[in-house]
This record gives structure tokens, sequence and C-alpha cells, in this order.
């Protein structure tokens, strides 16, 4: 028969304080910790003709010597498993607008091992991979790493959200069982991209010695195990201590297509079909037409210069204003000079350029158009 004796308990107590100082670290993780000193004594209990004998504790190396405390404990060492995941945290393309600031991409590392870890981070701007339904079909150029500000002690409690603080672009400390986010930046998103533009970003994760800044690759140990080392094994999915993940910007800009037609109104004779000749009246009508399926276009303005041969023509329509708009914020407005002095969204800078913007035209919504008409007179 064997019992657990008082040796027995102690061995449990001493791996219990040594492992202790991983309770507030390790508070997510399910796992034992690597270092975890793992001892015990068998005790063994026999008779001899009836008559109870002195019990024998077990050593490594084979006890013989009867009585407690004459044993040794077996004792071994938990090793380190090196396990990690990286995960695209939205489940979704992130959309973004050309000439937009600080547009980012956000990701899981999470320490699934049972050791603090620290992790080199490695971006790579993918070519014609397919996410989220759409296929890779541009590239940012100006991506950077930044880790989620404030790690807590490596235990991964940051704001989850990229607000231009964050400077850390390695992970120094990651406590087993905790997350921290990490993103990929543009800093200003290219105006050259389009709508219905795509880019694609992979964000890989490499397990590193904590607090070398990511310079120092952790190497798995090889050889014979030896039971009194914490050794190291790879334990995440291929094997290599690397781990990957992808996300998309999606690119969602107003689709813009801009018209100016010119309309002879009056040549002076009354033609049926007037003109282009001096003293004529012609029209000038710029349609707006907005293509996207999604985006509005905002902060709408169009500046025109008036033809030197030419003289702004005032006072032509409803009202005595001098524009007329169509699917526009206003029907009409005055364009008078030097600048918008009514803010009504019209002038003429300088009593040179026509500008139409603001409250004139506002936003056109996707799928929408607007045309701005004025008028001049050939001179």
């Amino acid at each position: 028969m064997t019992t657990l004796t008082r040796t027995g308990l102690r061995a449990a107590l001493v791996a219990l304080v040594i492992s202790s100082w991983w309770t507030s670290a390790n508070a997510q993780s399910s796992l034992t910790p690597a270092g975890t000193s793992i001892q015990n004594r068998a005790t063994v209990n026999y008779s001899v003709g009836g008559q109870a004998q002195a019990l024998i504790e077990s050593s490594p190396t084979g006890n013989t010597t009867p009585g407690a405390n004459a044993g040794a404990s077996t004792t071994f060492v938990v090793d380190n498993r090196v396990d990690l995941t990286v995960a695209e945290l939205s489940g979704s393309a992130t959309i973004t607008a050309p000439g937009a600031t600080n547009a980012a991409l956000a990701f899981t590392v999470t320490n699934t091992g049972n050791a603090p870890q620290g992790y080199r981070l490695t971006l790579t701007e993918e070519v014609a991979t397919a996410l989220f339904g759409n296929t890779d079909n541009a590239n940012l150029g100006n991506l950077v790493v930044r880790v989620d500000e404030d790690p807590s002690a490596g235990q991964g409690t940051g704001n989850d959200t990229f607000d231009g603080t964050e400077t850390a672009t390695a992970i120094e400390v990651l406590n087993p069982g905790y997350s921290v986010t990490v993103f990929i930046v543009s800093p200003t998103v290219p105006l050259t991209l389009v709508n219905a533009n795509f880019a694609n970003a992979n964000l890989q994760a490499q397990t590193t010695v904590i607090n070398t800044n990511g310079a120092t690759l952790v190497t798995a140990s090889l050889g014979v195990n030896d039971p009194t080392t914490i050794e190291i094994v790879f334990a995440d999915a291929g094997n290599d201590a690397t781990q990957a993940a992808i996300d998309q910007f999606a690119v969602r800009s107003a689709a813009l297509t801009v018209t100016k037609a010119q309309t002879v109104l009056d040549d002076g004779f009354g033609s049926a079909s007037p003109r282009a000749i001096p003293n004529a009246v012609v029209e000038y009508a710029i349609t707006v037409a907005n293509g996207s399926t999604t985006t509005a276009a905002d902060g709408l303005a169009i500046s025109d210069p008036i033809p030197a041969t030419t003289t702004f023509q005032t006072g032509l329509y409803t009202g005595a204003s001098d524009v007329e708009i169509t699917g526009g914020a206003a029907a009409t407005c005055i364009a008078e000079t030097p600048a918008d002095t009514n803010a009504d969204g019209c002038f003429r800078n300088g009593g040179g350029d026509l500008v139409v913007g603001g409250a004139a035209l506002g936003s056109i919504a996707a799928g929408a158009t607007a045309t701005v008409r004025f008028r001049v007179r050939i001179n």
C-alpha cells in the first residue's frame, strides 16, 4: 500500500511556493507555468510474517534505508511551451478614404504558451490575395506597425484603439493567457487610391526573448531532455514560434464625373439657332455626378475661371440671382466680388474665378447629381 506522507505534502507545498509568483501574471492561463518544479516521493509500507516493518521511501537512485525522510524526491521542471496566435480583430475590412490619416488595421497577438514571451512584429503588403470577398489590387506603401499603448506589465490591457500615441514596434513581454492589440497603420492614405481599391496587409509575430525589443528570437531545445533545465518546445501551428494573419483596407471614395456643357442662348438677332458671336449670351452647365454606390462627396466646391474674352452676367436667374443650382443645397446664389460676403456659397474670387460651394452645393450623395449654371456675354 502506498500513501502520501508529510514528506509528499511538503514537496507539494514547495512546488506551490516556487510557482506562486505566477499567480497574477498567469491569471488567464490554465497551463502549468514553465519553471514550475514538480516533485514527489513514494512511500512503501509492508509487513514480514505479519509484522509491520519500517516504511521505505523512494529516491531517484533507489533507496534501501528504512524510515521517514530517508528517501529523496523525484523532481523535474516544467519546460517552456512556446505557443501563440495572431488574429485579425474586426472580422471585416477597414473602410478608409484617400487622404485619410491614421487609418489602422487591428490584430490581436495572444500568448497561448506557459511562459512570458516577447514578439518581433513584421508587416508585409499582400499582392492579389483575396479577403472578405475582395481581391487586393493596391498598396499603400507607407504602413507601420504599432503596439497598443500601456500593455500593463504584460497583461495586454490597452484600449484596443489606435489614437496616435502608440510608439512601440515590438512586444517586449506578454504573459501567458494574455493578448495585446497590434495595429498596422497608414499615417496618410495616398490620394492616388480610388474607390474600390483594396489593400491587404499581413502581420507576422515571431517569438523572442523578453525585453529584447524583438531582437532576439527564441530557439527550440535540441538533444536529450534534461529534467533540471527549462527547455524550449515550439507547440504552435507550424512548430516555428511564428504566426501571422491578414487584414484589409477597403477604399471608399466618391466616384465623380464632371461634365461642362455650353449653350448659346441669344445672339441678339432672335435666331432659331443662335451662334456664338460677340454680344451673344452663353450659358455654362457644370454637372457633377457621383457614381459611387456607398459614399457621398462632401465639402464640394467648383471653381471656374471666367474666360478673358467674356463678361460674367448677373441677375439672370430666379430672384435676380447669378447662379442656378440643381441638386445642391440651394437653388440659386449671388456671386458677389471679391468674397462671399453674404455666406450663400457663391462669389467671384477677386472678380475673376467663379466659386460655387459650401452653402450652395453641400454634399452630393452616392448616386446623385448636381448641376451649376451661369451665364457670360461674349465681348
